[in-house]
């Protein structure tokens, strides 16, 4: 009987060690599984906060962003005068003339297909 006994606590005795041995290696793939998601959480934060502050283009000239860009085209409809100026301080940035499609992509050109039946 006393060796039933002793067959039985180390049995326990395993399967307490076992179920430890369980919880820890549940709570290390448990916390690398929230590791990486926070961290995943945390750059597409900052990529998107970098995204927003920086708008690119005009607003990149003065330290605040705050800008605003005047194009009006001249008599000979070619030209434009193009007028930059700060919103806060309402000073031009830039005063230029430029050509009107400068900033408009080029039209591609037209070309008609080449299509033969089999010759």
């Amino acid at each position: 009987m006393t060796g039933f006994r002793a067959v039985e606590t180390r049995r326990d005795l395993r399967r307490s060690r076992e179920t430890t041995a369980r919880f820890w290696h549940a709570l290390i793939v448990f916390l690398f599984f929230v590791v990486g998601l926070g961290a995943s959480l945390f750059l597409g934060a900052v990529m998107v906060i970098g995204a927003v502050r920086s708008n690119g283009g005009p607003g990149e000239l003065t330290a605040d962003g705050r800008t605003a860009r005047i194009a009006r085209s001249l008599q000979d409809g070619k030209s434009c005068h193009y007028i930059l100026f700060d919103n806060r301080t309402a000073q031009a940035i830039e005063d230029r003339i430029g050509r009107c499609d400068e900033g408009k992509p080029k039209p591609k050109k037209e070309t008609p297909a080449n299509f033969s039946w089999g010759r």
